[in-house]
């Protein structure tokens, strides 16, 4: 049986001289080589007594300056989901989008906790994964594009990726693993505690444990069981029409499906222009008050020129995506600056709610693809019945089941987000959840969202090269 693994590929073989360099340059003499040059002479042990030192006091940072390179092999897509929800970390995977994964084997679990009927489990569970793979194939033979026939596919199906970190996200990925959310899943669990074991080996200055908080979802378990006069949330929500860009097909059967929850400020531009005078070094900028549309506009047009673009940081967005398919949530989730909340899929995810692509529609197939669901939902009972475990059960969620997803974004990550998205090579999921947030961003904030759109239309350039849609005119005017 093929085994998840994770291997630490290469680190910095003089880490703990980095590190300690970095934890003395503020407070000894001597420039950024002499230091480090005096760290890489220092005994290790006296190199790992001052990090510790460090660390322990609260000041983490310097173990940024370190990074690993890893290396995630026949994992399932799940531990794929996972990690790649850390933010401050880089990520190449094997693409679903163009990547057959027909036969590239899926997770078995150990059913741990069916005791005597473990094997009977393991047998029905290997049948259906047979089952959903050879529903996965088919589609694929009968013309459906991979990235749609891939909803079919259950959690359980392998991945490959690396991931680069720095040594700070990489300790925060290893408790969440061990012992924070992912601890609930053997796989991961399993996964983190070989890495730990690695870096132990490697970067012994490194420290791992339990953070605190977390055991907080009991807690608020126990404050909802208690306040139930709480509304619902979210209430009075608005309707969304589709928005009528050509060559995107919009989905009436997903309207409403994205909901300007709250904003920071009901001015935002005025919120930025007022940063903007701030970062010019404008005298007296608090009294100046920019009100006229006109302007406002010319002040944001020239902010988003520029690479760093902070004035747009100053004002953030919450936005509730009510139903994102579980392969979806990773082109939302991937946008690093932002606050999103993914729920915990066991206990929302509903065989009867999934997302329909078109091409099984427009093939004829919508009966076909429904009962792959109806089916699985069988399954999953049949399994609970004989005592599956939550953490396996999430082996049998279809990629294209739905989930709603809350997110804060501020303008800046927005601006990048509704950029990638809103193209017409983005998958067309999560391009139509653009394209409805920014109709509705620019009904609430004209001036603002009006610049916004996809690359062609924000900097007049395609920036696909050979792989572009060809149509950066027909774009442009549909933005327009």
């Amino acid at each position: 049986m093929v085994k998840s693994t994770a291997k630490i590929l290469f680190y910095n073989d003089n880490a703990d001289s980095i590190v300690a360099a970095a934890g003395r340059i503020s407070t000894t003499k001597g420039s950024a080589l002499e230091i480090y040059d005096k760290s890489c002479e220092k005994d290790i042990t006296q190199n790992i007594n001052l990090i510790q030192k460090i660390v322990s006091s609260g000041h983490t940072s310097v173990l940024e300056h370190v990074f690993l390179n890893l290396a995630f092999d026949q994992v399932s897509v799940f531990v794929e989901q996972f990690i790649i929800e850390f933010r401050l970390a880089s990520f190449t995977v094997k693409s679903r989008r163009y990547v057959d994964f027909g036969k590239m084997g899926y997770v078995m679990p150990e059913f741990g906790g069916g005791g005597e009927n473990a094997k009977r489990m393991m047998e029905l569970y290997q049948k259906h994964m047979e089952f959903l793979f050879g529903e996965y194939n088919d589609l694929l033979e009968q013309g459906i594009p991979k990235e749609d026939a891939r909803f079919v596919l259950p959690y359980s199906f392998r991945s490959n990726f690396y991931c680069t970190v720095n040594a700070r996200e990489f300790i925060k990925i290893v408790n969440e693993m061990v012992w924070g959310r992912g601890k609930e899943y053997p796989e991961i669990a399993a996964l983190g505690e070989s890495l730990r074991k690695q870096c132990q080996e490697k970067m012994p200055f490194l420290t791992f444990g339990c953070s605190a908080g977390q055991e907080k979802n009991s807690a608020i378990k126990d404050l909802i069981k208690k306040e139930n006069k709480i509304p619902p949330f979210p209430a009075g929500v608005p309707s969304m029409e589709n928005n009528g860009l050509e060559g995107r097909e919009s989905w009436d059967r997903r309207k409403n499906s994205v909901v300007l929850l709250n904003s920071s400020t009901d001015a935002p531009e005025e919120a930025i222009c007022k940063a903007a005078m701030l970062e010019a070094g404008i005298e007296n900028w608090q009294d100046i008050s920019i009100k006229e549309p006109g302007l406002q506009k010319e002040i944001i047009r020239e902010i988003l020129t520029h690479g760093r673009k902070r004035e747009l940081e100053q004002v953030d967005f919450t936005v509730l995506f009510q139903r994102v398919s579980l392969a979806g949530i990773t082109h939302l989730v991937r946008h690093r600056m932002q606050s999103v909340v993914v729920p915990k899929y066991i206990s929302i995810c509903d065989y009867g709610t999934y997302i329909m692509p078109e091409s099984i529609v427009k093939a004829g197939l919508k009966e076909k693809y429904e009962h792959v669901f109806h089916k699985t939902k069988k399954i999953v009972e049949q399994l609970e019945k004989e005592g599956m475990e939550d953490g396996d059960k999430i082996y049998l969620l279809l990629s294209g089941l739905a989930v709603p997803v809350v997110t804060t974004m501020n303008a800046n990550e927005l601006f990048t987000f509704i950029r990638l998205r809103t193209c017409q090579r983005a998958q067309w999921e999560i391009a139509d959840d653009a394209n409805k947030l920014l109709e509705i961003l620019r009904k609430k904030h004209p001036v603002l969202f009006s610049l916004y759109g996809p690359s062609c239309y924000v900097t007049g350039d395609c920036p696909e090269g050979k792989m572009s849609c060809g149509q950066k005119e027909k774009v442009i005017l549909c933005y327009s």
